[in-house]
């Protein structure tokens, strides 16, 4: 309606002056430079014709795009989108990036163009090469605030333990007051790998550590930019999907209802995955004894070697019908590296003990040993996690993964 486009028109227009006005504005040193200095360095910007040149594509490469979302008749198409990103991520300009980011805000992301941004980011990764060998990863977006213990990085482990093989993806934290790689890393797992090294360590203990700077780089041109925009961006949610070994497998959880179908069109368009859940539990980005998830899934059906071809179904599952009693939220609190590392130790240890932070363990592992193959149930996938947890497998994956990361790391 008429209405709509207006309100679409305003609402893009005030975001676009918002971007500028933040993007633009002086940092506290620029503000209170000298005017020598500040002069000096306008004369380097001026006299510096790559600086002038390389302005000049970027302003050509991605204006298209942005007057396409300020026209508001339409969404960018995954190949446009895998285009600007792919500009975005060798250094595109600030300003051009902000406002692009902005206007996607504001619309809202389709499947499509998110498949696109991811494309982008997998061309410009430096992947692990692990060849055909079947991976899983369990991983979150963050963002729910809920500083829990570092539940999927634990459910890697005892996933490893069970037998599946594991290429986790992760960075330091974001949104919370512990990440996978600063958790792992107070354990004493060298988390900056580099390609090859991830490659040996699969190859010696079944599971690695693929640390985000070390496998995208390019992410260094967007940081500041999302620093000084301060508010969520697509960029939140395309790290679970950008495995820099490209596993098949993935147990993905979410911080917003919203994000299932829209992260699960953009896997399904990508096609690298063949068999992954998209979860949302109750204010958390996983399963937790808390309450219901909803867990949205998509599988490959075609026969080996032809197109993928995804069959979706989207249920609710509940821990109460495994038998796992519901907690409270603090029962699942965490801490700092510290504090989490010696409660990470604690969940894996041996022993048929349990409590909310075990059973969220096994619950998420219980899902990624279904994804992975292993068992044709999600409720047979948890049956397996809980024995493996209490024979003590998980904490001999773990100190394996250590010594393993240590040595590979170590060597010249």
């Amino acid at each position: 309606t008429l209405f709509s486009k207006c309100k679409l028109y305003i609402m893009v227009r005030f975001s676009l002056i918002a971007t500028l006005s933040v993007l633009l504005s002086p940092s506290p040193i620029q503000a209170f430079s000298s005017p020598k200095i500040v002069k000096k360095r306008t004369n380097n910007i001026m006299s510096s014709s790559s600086s002038s040149s390389s302005s000049t594509k970027t302003s050509a490469t991605l204006k298209p795009y942005i007057e396409t979302l300020i026209g508001g008749e339409r969404s960018l198409t995954s190949e446009e989108t895998e285009a600007a990103f792919g500009e975005i991520l060798s250094g595109a300009d600030e300003v051009q990036v902000g406002s692009l980011l902005t206007l996607l805000r504001a619309r809202g992301e389709t499947p499509s163009e998110i498949a696109g941004m991811v494309k982008a980011m997998n061309t410009a990764c430096n992947s692990v090469d692990l060849g055909d060998k079947k991976l899983l990863d369990i991983v979150g977006t963050g963002g729910d605030g809920a500083d829990t213990i570092n539940i999927s990085t634990a459910s890697v482990v005892l996933s490893a333990a069970c037998g599946c093989t594991v290429a986790k993806a992760g960075n330091r934290s974001v949104s919370s007051r512990c990440g996978s790689a600063d958790v792992l890393e107070a354990l004493g797992v060298k988390v900056d790998l580099n390609p090859a090294q991830v490659v040996k360590c699969v190859e010696d203990c079944n599971v690695a550590f693929m640390f985000a700077p070390v496998n995208h780089p390019a992410m260094r041109f967007v940081a500041p930019i999302r620093q000084k925009l301060g508010v969520r961006t697509c960029f939140n949610i395309l790290g679970p999907m950008t495995n820099a070994a490209g596993a098949q497998r993935a147990v993905i959880g979410v911080f917003h209802p919203e994000l299932l179908p829209l992260m699960a069109g953009a896997l399904k368009e990508v096609g690298r995955v063949d068999h992954a859940v998209v979860i949302h539990g109750v204010g958390l980005d996983e399963i937790s004894p808390l309450g219901p998830a909803t867990i949205l899934e998509i599988k490959n059906t075609a026969p080996e070697g032809e197109p993928r071809v995804y069959e979706e179904k989207e249920f609710e599952f509940d821990p109460l019908d495994m038998g796992i009693p519901r907690c409270e939220l603090i029962d699942l609190k965490g801490g700092g590296p510290e504090e989490n590392a010696e409660k990470f130790k604690e969940v894996l240890l041996g022993g048929d003990h349990t409590d909310a932070k075990r059973d969220s363990i096994v619950l998420n592992a219980g899902v990624g040993c279904y994804v992975y193959g292993l068992t044709d149930s999600i409720e047979e996938g948890c049956k397996l996690a809980r024995e493996t947890l209490n024979s003590g497998k998980a904490t001999e994956i773990l100190e394996k993964w250590i010594e393993v990361s240590q040595a590979i790391g170590g060597e010249a």
